[in-house]
């Protein structure tokens, strides 16, 4: 039950935050990028936590690639809007 409700208390985010740095006009490097990171963090913790006995380096990568998702997004997205107010 904890795979289910922590993927749906991350990955609604990040999806939200991929999606307007698509629309922002992110490079197609930084979106596939961010959707790939997203994709495997998801999917080592739900492996990681899955398990019996869980093996915690699942779920640290897991998390850490998720987290890196969700950051690299709001950077961008950051940036740019202060770069948009810059000029």
């Amino acid at each position: 039950m904890r795979v289910h409700s922590n993927f749906a208390e991350y990955t609604p985010y990040a999806l939200l935050l991929i999606f307007m740095v698509e629309l922002g006009g992110g490079h197609g490097w930084l979106v596939h990028g961010l959707c790939i990171c997203l994709m495997l963090g998801r999917l080592s913790h739900a492996v990681g936590v899955s398990k019996i006995s869980e093996n915690y380096h699942y779920r640290v990568f897991g998390m850490a690639m998720t987290f890196t998702a969700l950051v690299g997004a709001a950077v961008h997205l950051l940036s740019a809007y202060a770069l948009s107010l810059l000029s």
